[in-house]
């Protein structure tokens, strides 16, 4: 009875389970440290406020029956073993796909004095902590409870300015708070925010948060953080950002049980793979392990570059190797390296506006929102039939 072990339940091993045939003489165990799948790609509307549960696909129910699910925190991977808080778990195969963490880049005071939005928790401390903010500012008339610094003008950054900018009034209106209160600074060492994007599109979400009264501080190079500061540089000289929420968005790596690993030699927490998504510039063959999503480094050949870990490439990795698994268990030769050509790249910002690309046209305004929106009603379909639409 071979053992396939699954670490993580993002989109890259759901996609896998949900595409692997029924396989014998095997036994499937997915560890997950939440009895829950949640889409990464809306935490930022979790933090605003304007999601909450609906972005949980609950395990239980989600596969076969023959698929085990256990809730456990990995601490270490071993050669032949995972260790887990509550147990240790051994394996014949093994499939990476936990998410990522967040990377301060040695800047200090990021981890004593920022809030991060890596994962679903997160985004609920974020918004818990806006409203305390607007009560305290009932309390006290002190208007920096009101202003929020976003680290980051990429994806994360720009789509939770956006978020934060139409919702915030909402929640003030609620509390009798006049919303021109509010100040959103968004904060991004880069010479324009959204860079992944060519220059007109990036030029137009800016414009776009602007137009939402978002303060965008481009070229601020994050010098420090502190308690209700952050300090930048940039061609005006070093300044002070006050703001009594700090949200770091600017940077992140792969999950640190992989640095954890002394079985591993990584870089920022992430593993090169190769063709066939296993480990390579190791000590040792790793053929009986595979690495998906945010852990992976994956090279694209064309740019000699890595590819970014986003969702979509992860969910065509879990695609990959459900094929790959299925050719393995079965004893049967699989000779199909994974390769990945991005579809096209959307970004939300707000509930009415996006920009977005493919790999010939560019979209920007409702009609990209619309495509980003559809893109993740299909994958909620994937995991959750009608039922995942109708949440939505």
């Amino acid at each position: 009875m071979k053992r396939v072990l699954l670490l993580g339940a993002g989109y890259a091993n759901i996609s896998l389970l949900k595409s692997l045939p029924l396989m014998q003489d095997t036994t499937i165990t997915l560890i997950s440290n939440n009895p829950y799948h949640y889409m990464s790609v809306l935490l930022h509307e979790v933090a605003s406020g304007e999601r909450g549960e609906n972005v949980l696909f609950g395990l239980s129910g989600m596969f076969d029956e023959y698929i085990n699910i256990i809730q456990d925190e990995i601490l270490e991977i071993q050669h032949d073993k995972v260790i887990g808080k509550k147990n240790a778990y051994e394996y014949d195969i093994l499939v990476i796909g936990l998410g990522f963490s967040s990377d301060t880049f040695g800047i200090p005071g990021i981890k004593e004095f920022t809030l991060s939005l890596v994962n679903y928790k997160e985004a609920l401390v974020i918004y818990e902590t806006l409203k305390q903010n607007l009560a305290a500012y009932k309390q006290t008339k002190d208007k920096s409870k009101l202003q929020i610094a976003v680290c980051g003008g990429g994806f994360s950054g720009s789509e939770l300015s956006a978020s934060l900018a139409q919702e915030l009034p909402k929640m003030c209106a609620k509390e009798g708070i006049d919303p021109t209160l509010v100040k959103i600074y968004c904060i991004e060492a880069m010479p324009e925010i959204l860079p992944m994007f060519p220059e007109p599109l990036s030029k137009a979400g800016r414009a776009y948060l602007s137009k939402l009264g978002v303060e965008v501080l481009s070229g601020s190079k994050i010098l420090e953080c502190k308690k209700g500061e952050v300090i930048i540089q940039n061609n005006q000289g070093t300044q002070s950002i006050f703001a009594e929420t700090i949200i770091w968005t600017a940077g992140v790596k792969g999950n640190e049980v992989i640095e954890k690993s002394s079985f591993f030699e990584s870089k920022r927490s992430r593993l090169e793979v190769d063709g066939f998504l296993n480990p390579i510039n190791q000590k040792t063959p790793m053929d009986h392990i595979f690495v998906a999503g945010d852990c992976a480094a994956v090279l694209d050949k064309a740019t000699q570059r890595f590819f970014p870990p986003t969702a979509q490439i992860a969910l065509k990795q879990g695609e990959y190797l459900a094929k790959s698994l299925s050719a393995k268990l079965n004893d049967e030769p699989f000779s199909e390296e994974f390769h990945f050509e991005s579809k096209g790249t959307f970004c939300s910002l707000g509930k009415y506006y996006g920009i977005g690309m493919t790999s010939n046209k560019t979209f920007k305004g409702k009609i990209a929102i619309w495509i980003k929106r559809f893109i993740e009603l299909r994958w909620s379909y994937k995991i959750s039939g009608l039922g995942g639409i109708l949440r939505f």
